[in-house]
C-alpha cells in the first residue's frame, strides 16, 4: 500500500470512528465555572506534537510562549523544535482571536473580523457557542468561516507525571476557500478540535486536532484528509 493510499484509508478509517463517537459525550458534566486564565509573558508549555496518521513525531517539543501581555493586546506563539512558527497569535483577551494561523496547510492565515470566538469563558459543561465571520488574509481577500463550540464534562489526565484535572471543549470550524495559490479549483477547508484544557495550567493538556479539505469546489461532497496533529503537555512554567 502506497504511503498515499495508506493515508487516505486511515483518513477515512478515524473520519469513520470520529463520526461514530461524535455524538457520545467526553467526561463528566459538572457546574464548575472555569474563568479566563491570567496569561503572563513568560508563560511557556511544551508539547509533543505527534502525526495523527502515522502516529511519528512532528517537530515535538512544540514550544507555546505568552510573549507579550497588555491591556492592548496578548500575543501568544507556538515553535517547533526548530523554531519554525505554527502560530503567531494575537488576542484582544482570553476569548477573542484577533489574528493568528488556523491551518498550516496553505498556510490559513489572517485577522479576524469580528474576532474569533476562540474560548466563551466562564467555561462550564454544556455551553455552546456559534460565530460567523470573515478571515482576512495578508492579501486583503476576505474568506468567510464559521466556528460552532461546546463544553463538555470533566476528566482527570496524567500529564508530565502528574494528575491534571481538564474539561473538554470541541470546535467545529469551516475556514472557507483555501488560499489561491493552492489551485483556483480549490474549495472550502473544515477543522475539528477536541481540546482538554485545564484551568490550573490556563492552557490545554491534550488537543486532537483533524483537518478535510475540498480538492475540487464543484464537488461538493467529494473531501480529502488533511492535518492530523495531537499535541499533549510535556512540561510548562509560569512567568
Amino acid at each position: 500500500m502506497t504511503a498515499f493510499t495508506r493515508r487516505r484509508f486511515l483518513a477515512a478509517t478515524g473520519a469513520v470512528a470520529l463520526a461514530g463517537c461524535a455524538t457520545q459525550p467526553l467526561g463528566v458534566a459538572e457546574q464548575t465555572s472555569v474563568a479566563a486564565p491570567d496569561w503572563r509573558v513568560g508563560d511557556e508549555w511544551l508539547y509533543r506534537r505527534t502525526d495523527g496518521y502515522t502516529r511519528l513525531d512532528a517537530g515535538s517539543p512544540v514550544a507555546r510562549r505568552v510573549v507579550e501581555a497588555g491591556p492592548a493586546a496578548i500575543r501568544i506563539t507556538e515553535t517547533t523544535a526548530s523554531n519554525a512558527f505554527i502560530d503567531n497569535a494575537t488576542f484582544a483577551n482570553p476569548n477573542a482571536m484577533l489574528s493568528g494561523t488556523l491551518s498550516e496547510f496553505g498556510p490559513i492565515t489572517g485577522r479576524f473580523e469580528p474576532p474569533l470566538q476562540y474560548y466563551d469563558f466562564p467555561l462550564v459543561s454544556g455551553k455552546r457557542w456559534s460565530q460567523r465571520l470573515n478571515r482576512i488574509d495578508s492579501g486583503g481577500f476576505s474568506y468567510f468561516m464559521t466556528l460552532d463550540a461546546s463544553v463538555e464534562g470533566w476528566n482527570t489526565l496524567e500529564i508530565a507525571g502528574r494528575k491534571v484535572r481538564a474539561i473538554a471543549i470541541r470546535r467545529s470550524f469551516m475556514l472557507g476557500q483555501l488560499p489561491p495559490g493552492l489551485g483556483l479549483s480549490m474549495g472550502n477547508s473544515f477543522r475539528w478540535d477536541t481540546e482538554w484544557y485545564a484551568p490550573d495550567l490556563a492552557s490545554f493538556v491534550l488537543l486532537d486536532r483533524r483537518e478535510r479539505y475540498q480538492p475540487n469546489r464543484a464537488r461538493i461532497m467529494a473531501d480529502a484528509p488533511g492535518n492530523w496533529f495531537v499535541l499533549q503537555l510535556e512540561s510548562f512554567k509560569r512567568g
